[in-house]
């Protein structure tokens, strides 16, 4: 560009400092916002697919929402790997060109959103940070001089590309780790659980607002001086219908919401939420997403070994079930599309294990637990269970390769 050339000749200390310093600044805070944002996507690749869907709903594109789920395990790969190439130095011209359009699509897509507001929620991170529309605007508006700014010296960066042998490397270890979270996460449940659906949650506690702090305030007009006063519902003064006439009633505060709305339970017409969630002992639950018979035996065994506990089993799903649940003793029982996909975030669905309401266990349905009568009851098991510490290795491993690039990147400009 003849400006940016005509700039380094007039200006050549500023010209060094911005391709130097401030691209370093920039580029290390695009990493973190991509990687960020596609880490949370890639977390709950079954969540993004709905959002996806809502997205082609609202620009009357219904005929891509074939691609709801392969868009939803590429979008955060993409994301991810742009992350990292920006964090390790790596193809900075390439790097600089796909965090340019990106940001420029983001910042214009989420401009839309606000204005025309067709979905409440971006799912710009997924569901472990919730923005408004509004909010994820600016957040964009505030990281586009970034992009801007890594683009515009994307020249200026090549001479300080690693050598080839180190970009193969870094992009051998790189891309398996970019789709494999994806991935992984779309066959399973979520390594990291952001739904209110957490193991060790009581439903029926959850479900109960705990806070409440509103007070219901009570405005009168003196009939004497015309002025208006508020009272309490304790105070008995308002009695006075001589001289108090009655304006108004409203409430101050505010209340916490409870962290789980409903948990629907039809049968027919009667909701059976509350018999169930708050039964004492053992209460298998199968979430059924999109019902496959294939995972027919391992349910039907699952919930014959609670049944042995005293457990009782029960199915739930927005569609109509098949006959063969109720004759293998799981009670097929209608609720929300909704809340199911919040409750296991699994294109088929999985089971929740509750004991006295309490979630002791959650597995998607490829993943049901295979446990024999010989073994412990359904309790021991869980307890003994390793999926809690291998979602742990899993983070800290995540965490670590990102730490392991940032440091071998910061030694080479160190150096």
């Amino acid at each position: 560009m003849k400006f940016l050339d005509t700039f380094k000749e007039r200006h050549p200390k500023a010209a060094h400092h911005i391709s130097g310093k401030l691209v370093t600044v920039a580029r290390y805070h695009l990493a973190a916002l991509f990687i960020l944002s596609g880490a949370s996507k890639a977390i709950d690749p079954f969540g993004l697919s709905i959002k996806l869907g809502e997205y082609f709903s609202a620009m009357g594109l219904d005929f891509l929402r074939i691609f709801d789920d392969i868009g939803a395990i590429l979008l955060p790969s993409l994301e991810l790997m742009v992350g990292f190439m920006l964090l390790s130095g790596i193809s900075r011209r390439v790097a600089a060109w796909l965090a340019f359009i990106g940001m420029t699509f983001f910042t214009l897509l989420t401009l839309w959103l606000a204005i025309a507001n067709p979905v409440s929620d971006c799912g710009c991170f997924g569901d472990l940070v919730h923005l408004t529309n509004w909010e994820t605007f600016f957040k964009n508006l505030i990281f586009y001089p970034f992009a801007v700014i890594v683009f515009v010296a994307r020249n200026s960066q090549r001479k300080l590309n690693p050598s080839p042998l180190r970009t193969a490397i870094t992009y051998a270890v790189l891309v398996p780790v970019s789709l494999g979270l994806s991935i992984y996460c779309y066959s399973y449940l979520p390594p990291i659980d952001p739904t209110p659906f957490k193991v060790g949650v009581n439903i029926p506690h959850a479900m109960t607002v705990h806070r409440n702090d509103t007070q219901t305030v009570l405005i009168y007009k003196d009939k004497q001086t015309g002025k208006l006063h508020d009272f309490s519902i304790e105070d008995t003064t308002w009695y006075d219908s001589s001289r108090w006439e009655y304006v108004d009633t409203r409430t101050v505060g505010q209340s916490a919401a409870p962290e789980i709305k409903t948990v629907p339970m039809f049968e027919e017409n009667i909701d059976r939420s509350a018999e169930i969630l708050e039964r004492k002992g053992y209460t298998l639950l199968f979430v059924v997403n999109d019902y496959d018979p294939r995972y027919e035996p391992e349910m039907f065994a699952l919930a014959a070994y609670i049944h042995r506990y005293g457990g009782r089993a029960v199915a739930l799903s927005a569609t109509p079930l098949p006959a063969t649940l109720a004759e293998n003793g799981i009670e097929p029982l209608g609720s929300d599309y909704t809340v199911l996909h919040t409750m296991i975030q699994h294109r088929t669905g999985g089971a929740i294990l509750l004991h006295d309401g309490t979630i002791m266990g959650k597995w998607s349905m490829n993943r049901l637990p295979r446990w024999k009568e010989t073994d412990h009851d359904p309790l021991s098991n869980v307890l003994t269970d390793d999926r809690i510490e291998r979602e742990e290795l899993l983070v800290l491993l995540f965490a670590l390769a990102i730490a392991l690039i940032a440091v071998s990147t910061i030694r080479t400009y160190v150096r």
